[in-house]
């Protein structure tokens, strides 16, 4: 039997149809929300990283100061006199090359 023209586009549609098409909306949306909400959580992943990141460089870069603090020319120079090595080396007559 035909079915009856209908008046709105809402009772041509079986109830079957707009079921599925309730349930894939409410599906879409539903992922969307969890992305959003994964998202958020990434994000804050990334920005801790990023704090513990410049925490560590921040102390490499003092570790770093302090160990040519440490090995720097004013210690070797101070070392080498207390070993009893001069200074500076006496200059000779220079290098003749034929």
């Amino acid at each position: 039997m035909p079915r009856a023209a209908s008046d709105t586009w809402l009772d041509a549609m079986s109830t079957a149809r707009f079921v599925v098409i309730i349930l894939a909306v409410a599906t879409l949306f539903t992922l969307y929300v969890g992305h959003v909400f994964a998202t958020q959580d990434l994000l804050t992943d990334v920005q801790q990283l990023r704090n513990e990141q410049l925490a560590l460089e921040m102390t490499f870069d003092k570790l770093e100061g302090e160990y040519h603090r440490v090995t720097g020319p004013e210690e070797v120079f101070a070392a080498a006199r207390d070993l009893g090595l001069q200074d500076q080396l006496q200059e000779g007559p220079p290098i003749q090359i034929p």
